[in-house]
């Protein structure tokens, strides 16, 4: 029986190996890859691990690297050889790393890593050395076991036992020799990479070889798993038994090319790894089922399942980190589409979608099944745009036509072209009435349960465009364009729609739409150009959920809950709570295809299904997008005081007066989509923090409790905070000491000031009666020398007010100069408008305003990334008027993070980027581009920003850099732009020149030196 069972199961190996080629599936993960651009020593990965506080060690062939989620720190003596091979978690909560020439135990204590040597190795054969370790593992009993080329270590109360398998076990590669395991009756076992398998028999302390057991050479690793023998091999994956000290012959159950590693996962899968580029999950439960993880990976050392059930693959190319999409595409064919419709048959859980000039049918609608896909119409003259399913069929509109489709076919078509443009929604009501918004047409039209034709005119609608309809308890409710007519309603039982637009209580930049609305117990949702709204029929108001995302445009809006809602914006998908305020936000970290989400492209089936469609494809939601999971409880990774690093975990001690700036992390990934905020124990609001870092100065001495939390934006909610305790020092004069000093020093000087006052009166009284009879004399000599000091005071206070006067009136003559130069009505329109489209802009410019009057600041120096320092002051921008149609270049050549002066910086890159944007020179023959490069050369920054924009002619170029000089009078500005900026430069004790041809383009450089700044934490 047994052999057929093998005879079977090599079959279906052959059957597999098939499949394997040909099998192709949504991709259900995302990939993330880290090299030597992001700041790891070394492209070739061995092993990944994490601590217990959840930071990332990583073993590269250059060296043992930690990763907080912020920056790489390699500590390159950690090991005694570069090449660090892997980890161990010892059973007491131990971590341990090895390499060529030792094993040691990493103690993170988050401000300080301590690093303690456990066992030495040398370069040749010792007795007493450990000799080239490939892997370790620790069994029940709590012994470590340390493979070697050819033979095996036992580590236990200090010391070590060699067991070795001559030379025929000997194993011909760096990174591979024997793997151990244990079975349930904690039976210990080694296979050599030759393929032999040995059992330890603990009472003989010896290894006895399985004599009828051999696998084909190149076993990389082996994994055992519910009584069954899963081995890595050169050959594919093979799967054996054990019984009674006896391994069954061995099956090759997956026959992939070079398995490298075995990863058993918390859902009872396994991660097979290869030396090639690939990684596959095999699941053993109720038969055998595998999908491929499409990437390509280039030669995987192994795996490892972090907490959050991140999947970190060691690789010779890298680091790559794999996450779970809650997102997948419903079908393939739909990536690159623009979705604009999706509707739902609940009788048979069919979901249909149409892009542009396709309506295409998927099933089933669960995400546990493969999806089949069968296009409906293919029309690629028409344009499709809405559908909805009803007891009628399947509603369809297609450009200028309305299409009825039953049993997939269409039985009935209406042709509107002359009516207006495109039908660009519908909407089938309670009583089978179908709703039309037809662009170009101020009525709306009814298409009723007997097919007949009604049409009904909105009042004061002023453009023409009915965008949505819907129906709510009482009637029903359109939505269309403009700032005084853009919601109307119709009573069940009234013939006409009223306006019933209530006054937008804020100030509405450019054209004001809505474009979808949503009903949930009578109060209204309102996805408009000016963000969320929501209307109770008293009062409008704008949703408020963080300051970066609530004014941008809301194309489509859900009632997901009771407690629930879905709308989206150009950030992706968020979810808000009513009731708590709380949102969550998905996106293309959280597997959507796009961030773009088309116009009523969400969808909620009554399963509460969620189906998004966007401009790159159809996606749903693999699992329930309610759980509310927290983000990870955020680290503060380092602490400087006046640019000097600090110890912080048992309290940050400071100077009064000092310069304190905290660096967090929450060690969760992606590390771009993390939002923090903080507040201190003296504040009860939390405060967005830019950077993932808080700078503090002027703190009251005492102790202060600062609270940081986090928030991922792929779908979790906010992190418990954290605390950083910050013990600021009294200010000497408060101090015992100094008082008690100043005591003494009052009371030596009242002494000492009545010893000599008493001589010098005893002195006077003689003097005086000595010299009684020249007082008269005297007194004449003094008052004439007192004319003639008077009269040299008063000249000098004449000069000084007549050279103090000179650079008053040239102040008074600039500032006339000044007002002459009034601005127009449309300036102030135009300026009016750019202050409410980007309020943002107001702290910075106090910050210039407040550097421009006081020259004497002092130089700040800060650590920050240079590329995400650049992308902030771009977001600044975005309302620019040319800004959408440039494309931005941002080269980051620095191996380290930049150091400057923040605030100066921001002074000097906002000036370029803004006059880049200004005079850029915008047309359909051109593509306009801004560079900007930043690279060290020796101890200087060399930053360059380069466009393509309109220049500046020979005989304005050498001039920008003065006071006032505007090279063209089109441009609004004083003209003082440049020439702070270049103050600024001068101010950091660098130089800033600027080369441009007219037509061509502009390039300013600024070279700033590198300031001399203590190191990093030692490990």
């Amino acid at each position: 029986m047994g052999h057929y069972r093998m005879v079977g199961m090599r079959l279906l190996t052959v059957i597999l190996f098939i499949v394997i080629l040909t099998q192709v599936k949504a991709q259900q993960y995302r990939f993330h890859q880290y090299r030597v651009e992001q700041g790891l020593p070394s492209d070739v990965i061995k092993a990944v691990t994490q601590d217990s506080l959840g930071f990332l060690w990583i073993a590269t062939d250059d060296g043992l690297v930690k990763y907080d989620g912020i920056k790489f720190t390699t500590y390159k003596t950690a090991l005694r050889s570069n090449f660090a091979k892997g980890f161990l978690h010892t059973r007491d909560g131990r971590l341990l790393a090895f390499g060529d020439l030792d094993v040691i135990e990493i103690q993170n204590h988050i401000d300080t890593v301590i690093f303690k040597t456990l066992l030495r190795g040398q370069r040749y054969f010792s007795d007493t050395t450990i000799w080239f370790p490939k892997a370790m593992y620790q069994d029940k009993a709590g012994d470590i076991w340390i493979a070697e080329p050819k033979s095996v270590i036992k580590y236990k109360d200090g010391k070590i036992k060699r067991y070795d398998f001559g030379e025929e076990n000997r194993s011909p590669v760096f990174v591979r020799s024997f793997s151990f395991f244990e079975d349930e009756e904690h039976n210990f076992y080694t296979i050599s990479y030759s393929g032999n398998l040995f059992w330890y028999d603990a009472e003989q302390d010896q290894f006895i070889q399985q004599k009828n057991f051999k696998l084909p050479d190149e076993v990389s690793q082996v994994l055992y798993t519910k009584r069954q023998l899963l081995i890595a091999a050169r050959q594919g994956l093979y799967t054996a038994e054990i019984k009674n000290h006896q391994a069954s012959a061995a099956v090759n159950m997956f026959p992939v090319r070079s398995v490298s590693n075995l990863l058993s996962a918390p859902d009872s899968s396994i991660f097979v790894s290869t030396y090639t580029e690939d990684l596959y999950k095999i699941s053993l439960q109720d038969g055998f089922t595998w999908e491929s993880l499409y990437f390509n990976f280039n030669g995987i050392s192994s795996c490892f399942i972090s907490d959050e059930q991140d999947i970190w693959v060691a690789t010779d190319k890298g680091l790559v980190l794999v996450q779970t999409n809650l997102f997948t595409l419903a079908d393939l064919n739909s990536q690159t589409h623009y979705v604009e419709g999706i509707a739902y048959d609940q009788k048979n859980h069919l979901i249909y979608y149409a892009n542009k000039e396709a309506l295409i049918k998927i099933k089933p609608a669960s995400p546990d099944e493969d999806w089949e896909r069968e296009v409906l119409l293919d029309e690629k003259s028409n344009y499709f745009q809405s559908l909805q399913f009803s007891g009628k069929g399947l509603w369809a509109t297609t450009s200028w036509q309305v299409l009825l489709l039953q049993d997939e076919r269409v039985v009935k078509t209406w042709d509107f072209s002359k009516d207006g443009n495109f039908v660009s929604h519908l909407f089938v009501d309670s009583k089978e009435n179908v709703w039309l918004s037809q662009a170009g047409n101020k009525y709306v039209t009814v298409i009723t349960e007997a097919f007949e034709i009604k049409r009904y005119e909105l009042p004061d609608l002023q453009q023409n465009d009915v965008n949505y309809i819907c129906e709510g308890e009482d009637g029903i409710y359109a939505v269309a364009n403009g700032a005084k007519a853009y919601l109307f309603f119709k009573h069940r039982d009234s013939t006409t729609f009223k306006n019933i637009s209530p006054e937008i209580p804020f100030d509405v930049r450019g054209d004001f739409t809505v474009g979808h609305l949503a009903i949930q117990d009578g109060n209204l949702w309102l996805a408009s150009s000016e963000g969320l709204l929501h209307y109770d029929h008293k009062r409008l108001t704008r949703l408020e959920f963080g300051e970066a995302f609530e004014r941008y445009p809301v194309s489509s809006v859900e009632i997901f809950d009771k407690e629930n809602i879905l709308f989206s914006n150009s950030y992706g998908l968020f979810r808000y709570n009513i009731d708590s305020g709380e949102y969550w936000l998905y996106d293309e970290n959280s597997g959507l295809p796009s961030n773009t989400i088309t116009a009523h492209g969400i969808f909620i089936t009554p399963d509460k299904n969620v189906w998004v469609g966007t401009s790159y494809g159809l996606a749903f939601a693999t699992k329930s997008i309610t759980k509310n999971k927290m983000t990870r409880k955020p680290y503060c990774v380092e602490a400087r005081v006046n640019g000097k690093t600090r110890p912080f975990t048992a309290g940050l001690h400071t100077d009064y007066g000092a310069y304190i700036t905290l660096q967090f992390s929450p060690i969760s990934f992606p590390e771009n989509k993390i939002n923090l905020q903080w507040r201190s124990s003296e504040d009860a609001g939390w405060i967005a923090m830019e950077s993932k870092q808080l700078s503090l100065s002027n703190l009251s001495s005492g102790e202060h409790h600062i609270f940081v939390r986090a928030k991922k934006n792929t779908g979790l909610g906010w992190s418990e905070p954290s605390r950083v305790s910050i013990i600021v020092d009294a200010p000497y004069w408060k101090k015992a000491e100094f008082i008690f000093l100043i005591v003494f020093l009052v009371i030596m000087i009242a002494w000492a000031s009545y010893g000599i006052t008493s001589t010098i009166m005893n002195q006077r009284k003689e003097y005086l009666e000595a010299q009684i009879n020249e007082r008269t004399q005297e007194l004449q000599r003094a008052n004439e020398e007192l004319t003639l000091r008077n009269t040299e005071l008063d000249r000098f206070v004449y000069s000084a007010s007549h050279d103090l006067s000179a650079p008053l009136k040239s102040i008074l003559g600039l500032i006339l100069v000044a007002k002459m130069d009034q601005p127009g009505e449309m300036h102030v329109q135009y300026l009016s408008m750019i202050e409410r489209s980007v309020h943002k802009l107001e702290d910075f410019i106090e910050e210039v305003v407040t550097y421009s009057r006081n020259t004497r600041m002092s130089v700040k120096h800060e650590a920050f990334n240079f590329k995400d320092f650049v992308e902030s002051l771009l977001q600044d921008h975005e309302y620019s008027p040319n800004f959408k149609h440039i494309q931005f270049y941002i080269e980051d050549h620095l191996s380290t993070p930049m150091i400057s002066d923040v605030t100066r910086m921001k002074i000097i890159l906002n000036n370029l980027l803004s006059n880049a944007i200004k005079f850029h020179w915008i047309d359909n023959c051109r593509d306009p581009f801004i560079k900007i490069a930043a690279e060290r050369e020796g101890n200087t920054y060399l930053i360059r920003v380069e466009d393509n924009g309109r220049g500046i002619s020979e005989e304005h170029i050498k001039r920008v850099f003065e006071m006032f000089y505007r090279a063209t009078d089109d441009a609004q500005g004083s003209g003082l732009g440049l020439y702070i900026l270049k103050e600024s430069v001068i101010k950091l004790g660098g130089t800033v020149e600027a080369t441009s041809s007219v037509d061509t383009g502009t390039i300013f450089i600024v070279k700033l030196p590198v300031p001399d700044l203590p190191g990093t934490i030692q490990g």
